[in-house]
């Protein structure tokens, strides 16, 4: 995908901090205060299709730590004239973060709110049109539950980390049951980088948001072939 050329030379800067990730990860997993924590090119490029295929224009973000997927968020959120609303907990990230969203030229775009992600997200008023939710898992639930009531109907939840790390296994069953089981959302899993379930509130454009996004799966099993040859394998 062809992106901002300032977006792209910091994404590049991000991804020299994911592979030390990696690394790290191969010898002694994360440290989560430290590690940057991305989705992945896989995920955050598909994320910024959808903002774009949606023309979403409110999107907020759960958990933005270095700014890697609020970066491709924004990029496309500039070209729909929207916005982006992320949330970090930490502040040295919250400062590298802002740090590359000024230098990439997305200042104007992406807000990225220092604090708990709770209280952050209680002061957004609705209608969002897009949430990536890439925080800690045990908390997916009630993120859920605050969000779905503000997500506008065809509004679409992102949940990463579904299928790796195998730690999340317990926590990403029971979010997956519960979202699947909401009377007002359709939900599917799109096996791309962790996995990530794509939540959907029904309404007249839901089912033809999720289709057009599901249909990336019949590519996804050479994807996740590749994937499962580095560090974050998708465990089926």
């Amino acid at each position: 995908m062809t992106l901002d050329q300032d977006v792209q030379t910091i994404l590049e800067e991000l991804d020299v901090r994911r592979e030390q990730d990696r690394e790290a990860f191969k010898k002694d997993g994360f440290d989560a205060d430290k590690a940057a924590l991305a989705a992945g090119p896989e995920t955050a490029g598909l994320l910024n299709l959808m903002v774009r295929m949606t023309d979403a224009k409110l999107i907020v973000e759960v958990g933005t730590s270095m700014g890697y997927t609020a970066l491709w968020l924004g990029e496309a959120a500039r070209a729909t004239g929207g916005r982006v609303i992320g949330t970090e907990f930490l502040e040295s990230k919250h400062a590298i973060a802002t740090d590359y969203i000024a230098r990439a030229g997305l200042a104007d775009i992406v807000e990225v709110r220092l604090g708990d992600a709770k209280e952050s997200l209680a002061a957004i008023d609705g209608p969002i049109d897009l949430v990536f939710v890439d925080a800690w898992k045990t908390d997916y639930i009630g993120y859920f539950d605050m969000l779905l009531p503000k997500l506008r109907v065809g509004g679409t939840l992102v949940a990463d980390n579904i299928t790796f790390p195998e730690s999340n296994a317990e926590a990403m069953a029971e979010y997956c049951a519960y979202v699947r089981g909401h009377a007002n959302v359709r939900s599917d899993l799109v096996p791309i980088g962790n996995g990530i379930e794509v939540s959907v509130r029904i309404g007249k454009a839901g089912p033809r948001i999720l289709s057009a996004v599901v249909a990336h799966r019949e590519g996804a099993a050479a994807q996740a072939a590749r994937i499962a040859r580095g560090p974050f394998a998708v465990v089926d």
